[in-house]
């Protein structure tokens, strides 16, 4: 009871700080913040208003729905714009949801990770109250609807509406897709034939829609705003390469393929270390931790190696604290410890650096942008951190998937159920 308190507590708290932090000019001295909160999430029920007032956006040409103001490219999936639109939700949409999914952020973040002791409290604070998180509430990134949404799927077990929002959210924005791994990590006694069908009726409906609305899609793909990040709060592979082109003028391509092969080495080194230990790690493979592990695992392997995307989607690591607090709390291996202390480490130098990159400055010197040198020894840090959890998070993935894939191949006669 007295553990359930201090819960409920942390959340207040929590909550407290995070309105605080949006209210007050505190938080600019770590983000870069916009003069009005929740911008990123009002311009896509711009859309949602201008959709339904009968204007095209699936153009390049500027649009101004009647406000006097153009609106930005419409950038998300056609499927988007099925979702419902009037004045009432309008209101609703754009000055109470954005709350309500603060709220049920904070809410589940503190919810899932264990407060056993002092170290776990502390990773909910950071977690939650770090540069980039706050970044993503400040500007109410769809991402936190998508985080909120694995945690529905991984404690679910009405599994069609898992399915359904993995559809939905794919088409999209592509990388929630990795939410259909939970046909998976569901129901440890579904056969491989089961799955396959599943899979098939899935894909029927998920190509079926696509086929359907292909102009629209086909605009999307060939019109769609890149949206990578620069420098500044950069989450990705590329941020080496970037950082070493910069610096030395050497050869981007090369310099991805040399740090792309540093990794997947890193990954596989790590993956025969973890792999002495897998019988620890099938013991707890339908756990509702290790479910929330293997689903946001593949979004930050996406997010991570194939896009350079902005330090907001770090959110999903979050995702992975749970399992490796199990880990550690069941089995107490020094490569779990090792990694929360890791994620620990990673979250104090983010207010370091979120500060150094709010406070760099922008200089340009010939109309070409121009870094200070403790800019790029601070964004060669924050790349450094990544690099290695990264490692040992898509390493243990790895495991993870390989054990899945062997439960159903070898364990499975194909003549289960759904």
């Amino acid at each position: 009871m007295i553990k359930k308190y201090k819960i409920y507590l942390n959340i207040l708290f929590i909550i407290l700080i995070v309105i605080f932090l949006l209210n007050s000019n505190i938080l600019s001295n770590f983000v870069w913040t916009h003069p009005n909160l929740f911008v990123d999430f009002k311009m896509p029920i711009n859309w949602l208003e201008c959709h339904k007032l009968g204007f095209n956006l699936f153009t390049l040409e500027k649009i101004d729905c009647g406000t006097g103001q153009n609106i930005s490219q419409f950038n998300y999936g056609q499927a988007f714009l099925n979702l419902p639109h009037n004045d009432y939700l309008d209101n609703f949409y754009r000055n109470y949801l954005p709350w309500i999914l603060v709220f049920s952020f904070i809410f589940f973040t503190a919810k899932i990770i264990k407060t056993n002791n002092f170290i776990e409290n502390l990773l909910i604070y950071f977690a939650i109250l770090n540069p980039s998180t706050m970044l993503m509430l400040e500007r109410m990134q769809i991402d936190c609807i998508f985080y909120l949404t694995i945690i529905f799927c991984a404690y679910n077990r009405y599994y069609i509406f898992n399915w359904f929002l993995g559809i939905y959210f794919a088409l999209i924005k592509f990388y929630p897709i990795s939410i259909l791994l939970t046909i998976f990590v569901e129901k440890k006694e579904r056969s491989l034939k089961s799955v396959l069908f599943i899979i098939l009726f899935l894909s029927i409906i998920f190509f079926g829609y696509l086929i359907i609305n292909k102009d629209y899609y086909s605009f999307m793909l060939n019109n769609m705003l890149p949206g990578k990040a620069g420098y500044h709060f950069l989450y990705s592979l590329n941020s080496f390469p970037k950082i070493f082109k910069y610096i030395f003028g050497i050869k981007y391509q090369i310099l991805l393929l040399i740090f792309y092969s540093l990794f997947i080495f890193s990954v596989i080194k790590i993956f025969k270390k973890i792999h002495l230990n897998q019988n620890i790690i099938k013991e707890t493979l339908y756990t509702n931790q290790s479910k929330l592990f293997f689903i946001s695992g593949y979004f930050n392997l996406f997010l991570y190696t194939l896009v350079s995307s902005y330090a907001y989607k770090e959110v999903y690591l979050i995702l992975s604290i749970p399992y490796i607090l199990l880990l550690n709390e069941k089995y107490n291996l020094k490569i779990f410890k090792f990694i929360i202390y890791l994620f620990i480490a990673r979250y104090l130098y983010l207010f370091i650096y979120a500060f150094l990159n709010v406070h760099d400055g922008i200089t340009f010197i010939n109309n070409v942008r121009v870094f200070s040198n403790y800019f790029m020894f601070s964004i060669s840090i924050k790349a450094l951190f990544d690099f290695i959890l990264l490692s040992f998070l898509i390493s243990v993935l790895a495991l993870k998937t390989k054990l899945y894939l062997m439960n159903y191949i070898k364990d499975k006669t194909i003549i289960h159920q759904v």
